[in-house]
């Protein structure tokens, strides 16, 4: 039976006598952060700030403080942590993984994006030191990185936002590279890069459109010799957008054909998605060829009615509108909302917008949001008997988190 390290005694005191007192699967909780306060010391007495066990006992620490929303004494031990493990293991030593993984969490948590990119940056470059940027052990390491570049975009944190846009879409496509050369084009590892490149797309799409976007670009190269370049480089990667998306949900679909094992229907949704493209970018009328086609396809599913109810049986905004919420939506007295009532046209467009209720009544801005974001929204259309129909007196909630 194991002991505490403050109960071992002294002639039992050595690294491995505490590193079986503090297994690694007692960090999610089973050890309390003063054993852990009391293992660390002493360490330090016995073998010194740097024996290669104490890392494993600061990231026990760390996530101790992180589970308690401690977060920046969190940030602070897991540093330390991968301090400890670099002078005890090397500077390109992988062992500093779970340490950063749990750095980056805290580093999220706590509103620290600087420092959120700093660590995944880190990550990366660990990665791309002991593989080498074409190997397939680099995939996970791309991945996150290239969501977290997308997220800090889309969620308009931190600096350089065009820069984190840029970012996502060139991992992206290394992702796809790589699995494409190590496992074959038609490999179902495919799906997630390919999904994150047909996003970054859409947002390169839209850029131009989102006036605060354009005038961060513009003078975080006011001073900077590299300007024009940038933007042309920038304004090539918006040109090829259309396309570029095209391409990664028709490589979706094709790697869905090819593969049986894949989840069912996803061929059929895969072209649902790329009408959805279409409809994105204007083409009305492709868009609907498509539909069509997708919507015979569901009609010869077992479950037919309630796949074509699934997705052709309502409205659905494109590409997503993350505040809005169905019918049976309730808004917390804490939360600011709008509730609107509209129609969407056969073409997949909102008309006759009406606010039915709001809080706080006040809320000018919030009911001028929920207004222009249903004019500049594109609609799938609802089908009946394989045709676009419109649809009236939709009502929907709009919740705006304070």
């Amino acid at each position: 039976m194991s002991q505490s390290p403050t109960h071992l005694a002294q002639n039992d005191l050595s690294p491995r006598s505490l590193t079986r007192a503090a297994p690694t699967e007692t960090f999610e909780g089973g050890f309390e952060e003063r054993s852990y306060l009391d293992a660390i010391a002493e360490l330090e007495q016995h073998y010194g700030p740097y024996h290669s066990d104490l890392s494993q006992y600061l990231m026990g620490l760390g996530i101790s403080y992180k589970n308690q929303g401690k977060h920046e004494e969190a940030t602070e031990i897991f540093k330390r942590a991968m301090h400890v493990s670099r002078i005890s293991e090397g500077l390109y030593s992988l062992g500093q993984v779970p340490i950063l993984e749990h750095l980056i969490e805290s580093n999220v948590s706590s509103g620290d994006w600087e420092g959120a990119s700093e660590s995944h940056q880190y990550l990366y470059w660990l990665y791309r030191r002991n593989y080498g940027e074409e190997d397939p052990r680099m995939l996970p390491a791309i991945t996150k990185l290239s969501n977290w570049h997308l997220n800090a975009y889309a969620l308009d944190v931190g600096s350089g936002l065009f820069q984190h846009l840029i970012s996502a879409h060139n991992l992206y496509t290394m992702a796809v590279n790589i699995i494409d050369r190590t496992y074959g084009h038609n490999d179902m590892r495919l799906v997630g890069a390919l999904k994150g490149l047909t996003v970054s797309n859409y947002y390169l799409a839209t850029y131009q459109a989102n006036a605060a976007k354009q005038a961060e670009f513009e003078s975080s190269f006011s001073s900077q010799r590299a300007s024009i370049d940038e933007k042309a480089r920038l304004d090539q990667y918006i040109l090829n957008s259309y396309s570029s998306g095209k391409r990664a949900i028709s490589r979706i679909r094709n790697v869905y054909a090819a593969n049986p094992e894949a989840p069912d229907e996803a061929e059929i949704i895969a072209e649902i998605q790329l009408a959805d493209w279409n409809l994105l970018f204007n083409r009305w009328h492709t868009a609907i060829d498509m539909y069509q086609e997708a919507y015979n396809a569901l009609s010869q599913h077992p479950n037919a009615k309630d796949k074509i109810d699934q997705y052709f049986g309502h409205p659905v905004a494109l590409p997503d509108l993350p505040l809005l919420k169905g019918n049976t939506d309730t808004a917390n007295d804490a939360d600011e909302y709008v509730l609107a009532r509209f129609n969407v046209s056969k073409h997949g467009q909102a008309r006759n917008i009406e606010i039915l209720d709001a809080f706080p009544e006040n809320n000018v801005k919030n009911r001028s949001q929920v207004r222009k974001t249903l004019k500049t929204t594109k609609f799938r259309p609802r089908f009946e008997n394989g045709e676009p129909a419109a649809t009236e007196n939709i009502t929907h909630r709009y919740v705006f988190a304070n």
